[in-house]
């Protein structure tokens, strides 16, 4: 650094010169900063124009208003909708839902396995179950009332088995239960 009369000079310039230079970079990157955000603030305008005006001259109030109606409609559909399917499976649990089937031979000397036992319960275990033992020269069907997964009269080890059956299987409730938890 030269001095001349009290003013610093770097290289041969004086210190005047050199502030001015560094003041017009500062000043050109500032410049060059507000350009780019200036376009990039005219972008973000026009797509807030396009977002609230939309393509057909609707506001997006007007338009968020459509959809929360719908939105509410389909919601109280889906309540009409909850409150059928409670019917339908209250009506559902008094069908025939669970099946034993047991076929056997009534005598040693038949074969064939033409006697049997069905049990037909609901999805409360009532229900009946019926038997048919086959035999050369006659054949016999008995009918037993099932409440509540048991039977008041005696019954047959294969009436048992077939009832056991019966209650083994799931009923339609019980079906939805575990496709509901998978």
């Amino acid at each position: 650094m030269i001095f001349f009369g009290g003013m610093k000079t770097m290289n041969g310039w004086d210190i005047h010169t050199f502030s001015l230079i560094a003041l017009t970079i500062i000043f050109l990157i500032l410049l060059i900063t507000v350009l780019v955000l200036n376009s990039r603030l005219r972008t973000l305008a026009k797509k807030y124009d396009l977002f609230m005006d939309g393509g057909d001259g609707q506001s997006v109030e007007r338009k968020l208003a459509i959809e929360i109606k719908e939105l509410r409609a389909i919601a109280e559909n889906m309540d009409a909708l909850q409150e059928n399917q409670e019917e339908i499976l209250q009506i559902q649990n008094q069908c025939t839902q669970k099946i034993g089937f047991v076929k056997y031979n009534a005598f040693d000397n038949i074969g064939n396995n033409l006697s049997f036992a069905l049990t037909l319960l609901d999805g409360e275990n009532n229900g009946i179950c019926i038997s048919s033992v086959y035999g050369r020269n006659e054949s016999r069907v008995f009918a037993k009332p099932i409440l509540a997964g048991k039977c008041a009269y005696s019954m047959s080890a294969e009436e048992q088995e077939s009832l056991q059956d019966a209650l083994n299987s799931l009923s339609n409730t019980e079906v939805l239960k575990t496709v509901k938890t998978a």
